[in-house]
């Protein structure tokens, strides 16, 4: 069976709870959460377990955590209402600390960060656990690449399985739709004619504002980012190609491409296959969208810095 630990039993640790417990994969699944007002919400789940029969269920098992095949990392304080994912950046970082720092794993898991800001906190996981970079992945743009294809459909009617878009840089505010890359029934999208500067300016603004939007009657996203957390764990177990953007330790191409001084985790596109994960380097970008992802990047590194 595979190992899986979440940490944090909040929104979207219940959420992901329930998504991988329907997941085709025998897991099992272990939940470390210390408040105790949640007793109550693993017991409701406990009720339902004999209908899982190829899963099992864990709680605050901290053998299992450190023989996790993956983790995934919900905990955290919820961005102030209004606010950016910046605004909980330290309470965040100090609590990846204290879940990580000194953890002696038996093997070499993937750690999946949600936890907002996902790139600060992605790279606070990655300094405090002491494993290899490309086995601490954030969410990152991910959800974003997704919400703009959304957005976009319902701009123009079309089906939003029909769009491969990507958005880049910063999981928040300074994100960068990367049109450029974008396509439409496999064709560029600026090339197609269906869409006017106007439409695609509107679908960025859209997305930018989702999550806010969001949070006017929720505490905050919820199902869409634990979807695509239990998406990536299927993407790099299973052999088939997939391309997305994640939220990864830039080398040196990116360092490089732009202008940093030492590494951060920011979202690129990745490539997945066969149970391999790589960064696409020679990406190539118009100018506004290279300041853009240059911008985004720079205000992450100072806030690592």
């Amino acid at each position: 069976m595979i190992n899986i630990t979440i940490i944090g039993f909040g929104n979207v640790g219940s959420a992901l709870t329930l998504l991988l417990l329907n997941n085709k994969q025998p897991l099992r699944l272990n939940v470390m959460e210390p408040d105790e007002q949640r007793s109550g919400a693993f017991l409701d789940l406990a009720h339902s377990m004999s209908l899982y029969p190829e899963k099992e269920l864990y709680v605050n098992d901290k053998e299992l955590f450190l023989d996790a095949d993956f983790i995934y990392f919900t905990a955290g304080k919820p961005n102030i209402q209004g606010g950016s994912r910046l605004s909980m950046v330290t309470q965040n970082v100090l609590l990846a600390k204290e879940v990580f720092e000194d953890s002696k794993f038996v093997k070499t898991p993937y750690i999946i960060v949600i936890t907002n800001p996902v790139d600060i906190v992605s790279h606070a996981v990655y300094q405090f656990s002491g494993l290899p970079s490309d086995r601490i992945i954030g969410t990152g743009t991910f959800l974003d690449s997704i919400r703009l294809a959304y957005y976009l459909s319902d701009i123009s009617n079309y089906e939003v399985n029909d769009f491969d878009v990507f958005v880049l840089g910063e999981h928040g505010a300074s994100q960068v739709p990367i049109y450029s890359m974008s396509k439409y029934k496999g064709l560029p999208i600026l090339d197609s004619g269906d869409f006017t500067q106007k439409d695609l300016k509107m679908a960025q603004n859209i997305t930018l504002d989702a999550a806010f939007e969001i949070r006017k009657t929720q505490d905050a996203t919820i199902y869409g980012v634990a979807k695509c957390a239990e998406v990536l764990m299927n993407y790099l177990l299973g052999e088939e190609e997939h391309f997305l953007t994640l939220s990864l330790l830039t080398n040196e191409y990116y360092r490089n491409l732009l202008h940093l001084d030492h590494e951060i985790y920011i979202s690129m596109p990745v490539t997945i296959k066969n149970r391999k994960m790589e960064i696409f380097n020679n990406i190539q970008l118009s100018t506004d969208e290279l300041d853009a992802y240059r911008k985004s990047a720079a205000i992450l590194a100072n806030i690592i810095e």
